[in-house]
């Protein structure tokens, strides 16, 4: 008794009971908000944002903390840039907007703008509509630059890509046969390129009009019914290859969306001018190079990067 009646609280331990009280509090708060959601009396509460510390960089210095004194300093977070996401939608463009930010092209330009970057080859297709009905036959003529070679045994396939409609896929399709001149790489192989990449509307007249602006002279069968293809001779023509569709697969065209891709079996070479280069004992090594296209300018070839004895062996 006497040691319970001798004690006194210490000044600092006045105010602990109500210290106690206030988590207790908390926790009981927390218990019966509870207790209302599982008797859904009120709706589920959101839950709180966390905010995590993010990485100070180096040498920069922190920022004065916000609690109380003693406490240290915590790292003040550098302002993040908005993010720069493609439009896929019209909300999305619309978000971009408001933030002054433009959107990304569709991704349908952005390979297009990549494609230009790449050199193609540049040739012209020639055959001829045999005629059907009203229709009567004409030769059309048209500039690609999708020809590739994809076979050689056990006899060469060529093919190139053409987008429909098209009056010389008409042709192709119906007379099943289409001659490929490979071009000059020099102004007369560009200027019949161009020439012939303005379309067929005109029927014969593109073909006429292509002797006085190119100087290149055209032989074109106009018996009715007939199907050779027109083959183009004079400047800028370098080879003619003498083509008809393959029967299989799909005889000879595969459509894939708005294009139609061509299957060809090359029948024959015909020469045309070519440029005089030191002989090397193969007739193709000394002729001059196929005009090429590429961020919608014709081009030449350029200088050799790795010469021929350097380069490395063919193992595929």
């Amino acid at each position: 008794m006497v040691l319970i009646s001798s004690w006194r609280p210490w000044p600092s331990q006045k105010r602990r009971p109500a210290a106690l009280l206030r988590p207790l509090a908390a926790l009981a708060l927390v218990v019966v908000l509870h207790h209302l959601q599982q008797e859904a009396l009120l709706p589920p509460m959101p839950p709180l944002p966390l905010q995590l510390p993010c990485p100070l960089p180096p040498g920069s210095p922190p920022s004065p903390s916000r609690g109380r004194s003693g406490r240290g300093t915590r790292p003040a977070c550098p302002p993040r840039p908005p993010r720069r996401c493609a439009a896929t939608s019209p909300t999305a463009a619309t978000a971009d907007a408001d933030l002054d930010v433009p959107p990304l092209p569709p991704m349908s330009e952005q390979v297009r703008g990549l494609m230009r970057l790449l050199a193609h080859s540049v040739v012209a297709c020639t055959s001829t509509f045999p005629g059907s009905g009203t229709e009567p036959t004409a030769p059309r003529a048209m500039t690609m630059s999708s020809f590739t070679s994809l076979a050689l045994s056990p006899t060469p396939v060529v093919s190139f890509n053409i987008s429909t409609p098209s009056r010389t896929f008409d042709a192709v399709e119906a007379s099943r046969r289409f001659n490929i001149h490979v071009l000059a790489d020099d102004a007369s192989g560009a200027r019949v390129a161009d020439w012939l990449a303005r379309g067929n509307a005109g029927g014969l007249h593109v073909f006429e009009k292509l002797a006085e602006e190119c100087q290149c002279q055209v032989t074109v069968q106009e018996q009715e019914g007939a199907g050779d293809p027109p083959v183009l001779h004079g400047p800028g023509v370098l080879y003619v290859l003498r083509c008809r569709l393959l029967d299989q697969p799909s005889q000879g065209l595969i459509k894939v969306r708005d294009h139609v891709i061509v299957l060809g079996e090359v029948l024959d070479i015909l020469e045309g001018e070519r440029a005089e280069r030191p002989n090397r004992g193969d007739k193709f090594q000394d002729s001059r190079f196929g005009l090429l296209y590429a961020d919608r300018t014709y081009r030449q070839l350029g200088s050799c990067i790795i010469p021929r004895e350097e380069a490395a062996p063919h193992t595929h």
